[in-house]
């Protein structure tokens, strides 16, 4: 029988195998669609074996709309002006991979299919690692063992999945950002003035896998934030009071003061790398130079390194991602908001009407916390309770209602999610949501009800424990997972309750046929260059 955490990663391992096997049967049998979109240039002098049709075969289904762009960067690096809209952290490690993969392959394969095997190892790993560091955050935010669980099960097969395996940043992204939130939860770690000093790495290198990736600094700016509201600043207030000498006041005031230069610090570490990636594509692109790319990539209409001929060169700060998208994306305020694209608002419509409402609901139902910014009711009266007792509203119940601990997730997903309505492409809203946040999982685990099995009866688990723990005592967390899986399931690598489950109400059902259809259909569509999320 496994524990939790084993079925948790041989299902997020078993779910990219499907994958990978759904996208090469339907790769093969289904024509591709004409999409009429960037592809990356192939070198003529590269060797092509058996090897390489084989691999084309059964992996070629992945390198479809943005991953042909990883892919050549990985391979070529930032040849083409269109390529900086990509952030580097991906295409570099699966670049890196590569290079000890072509030891290996390389009398077998060509360098162009290695980083697609790279690529595809890269995002399994990462994947199953987010899969963990999610189970490990829902477990501290949410306080449930079976909603932490049924949260991972539903991320394995959620909307987006199959951009969690073909050569897109989604998976790293998600690690990351998970990563980050994880921290700033952390008491016991490497700390400064009761911030994660830590933290800063995870940040950083999301900010360098997508573009979206500087909103985390907003989770660790409110840790600390919260930090000093509701320990440091009470501290300092209780000891000036109760102190017989206030001449000694400025050393009350040092740990605000560490507090700042902590937050400071931890701040710069994570900027660092986003500012070396915003210098690198500034002297490359807005430098007049010699670019010394082969003839096969300059054949091109896209703007070359060495031009200088961008305007975003001349801003006073010389950023080039938000020209990039709408120069060659058409992306900004509104622009998408077209009578042709409303196919694209309903794909995206599942993710972005769960998101709003639930958010709306939560402020709603939790409007004084919200106002006091998600801090204790008591943080104003430094630890003093209040004279005259203060009767909270009854409001319906909802998610999180009272649940101070989701206030700084609910409004990181709701500043992404107007972000998806008003400016993007509305379709990526899909996967930029499901990496970004795990909101989404937790709304649905929470909505979610799994119906009894046989093997799920408390009575059958209870002797099945006696019989198996052999005088041991079993965890009862142990205990949750299999009352909600059942006996049987606990012995499977791969089946839980999302696929081998008839759910007992409609909205159960519903949400089960959302995550394993968009899975499914997204991942057949996606391989043969159909419009998908």
């Amino acid at each position: 029988m496994y524990t939790p955490r084993q079925k948790i990663l041989w299902f997020a391992f078993s779910s990219r195998v499907f994958i990978l096997f759904l996208q090469a049967v339907m790769n093969a049998i289904v024509p591709d669609h004409d999409a009429n979109v960037f592809i990356s240039p192939e070198d003529p002098t590269l060797r092509k074996t058996k090897g390489d049709v084989i691999i084309d075969i059964v992996l070629g289904g992945l390198k479809r709309w943005d991953a042909q762009y990883f892919i050549h960067i990985a391979q070529y690096g930032y040849t083409y002006e269109n390529c900086l809209a990509f952030s580097p952290l991906f295409p570099l490690i699966v670049r890196y991979i590569g290079y000890i993969l072509n030891n290996i392959l390389g009398s077998f394969l060509n360098f162009h299919s290695i980083l697609l095997i790279s690529a595809t190892l890269v995002n399994l790993l990462v994947f199953i690692k987010s899969a963990d560091v999610l189970h490990c955050l829902s477990i501290r935010i949410l306080r449930s063992e079976s909603r932490a669980y049924k949260s991972v099960i539903l991320y394995c097969v959620n909307p987006a999945s199959i951009f969690f395996s073909a050569p897109y940043s989604e998976s790293l992204f998600a690690l990351m950002s998970f990563y980050v939130m994880y921290k700033c939860t952390e008491n016991e770690t490497l700390r400064f003035a009761n911030i994660d000093i830590t933290s800063s790495l995870p940040a950083a290198f999301s900010m360098i896998s997508r573009s979206n990736g500087i909103v985390n600094l907003g989770f660790i700016l409110y840790a600390s934030f919260k930090n000093v509201i509701e320990r440091t600043l009470p501290e300092i207030v209780y000891k000036y009071k109760t102190i017989k000498h206030r001449i000694i006041l400025p050393f009350l005031l040092l740990p605000l003061f560490t507090s700042c230069v902590a937050l400071f610090m931890t701040v710069v570490v994570a900027l660092i790398p986003y500012v070396m990636v915003q210098t690198y594509n500034y002297f490359k692109f807005c430098i007049h130079s010699d670019h010394n790319l082969p003839e096969f990539l300059t054949s091109t209409e896209f703007l070359l390194p060495g031009t200088a001929e961008s305007p975003w060169c001349n801003s006073s700060l010389p950023l080039s991602y938000t020209y990039i998208q709408s120069h060659y994306w058409d992306v900004g305020f509104l622009k998408y908001y077209k009578i042709k694209q409303i196919p694209n608002f309903l794909l995206a419509s599942p993710i972005l009407l769960v998101n709003l409402y639930h958010c709306l609901s939560y402020i709603k139902n939790n409007f004084r916390l919200c106002c006091r910014l998600g801090l204790k009711d008591n943080i104003f009266n430094f630890g003093y309770s209040s004279k005259v007792p203060y009767k909270q509203k009854q409001y319906p119940k909802g998610f999180g209602t009272s649940d101070p601990v989701l206030f700084v997730y609910i409004i990181h997903v709701l500043f992404l999610t107007i972000f998806c309505i008003l400016y993007v492409h509305i379709q990526i809203s899909t996967r930029l949501l499901a990496s970004a946040s795990p909101l989404l999982y937790w709304i649905c685990s929470s909505k979610m009800n799994v119906g009894p099995t046989p093997t799920s009866d408390q009575n059958t688990i209870n002797e099945h424990f006696r019989r198996i723990g052999i005088g041991k005592r079993i965890p009862s967390h142990h205990l949750s997972i299999a009352n909600l899986e059942g006996v049987d399931n606990m012995y499977s690598k791969w089946k839980t309750f999302i696929i081998s489950r008839r759910m007992p109400d409609f909205q159960s059902r519903l949400i089960q046929w959302y995550f394993l259809g968009y899975f499914v259909i997204g991942t057949v569509l996606f391989c043969n260059y159909y419009p998908w999320t």
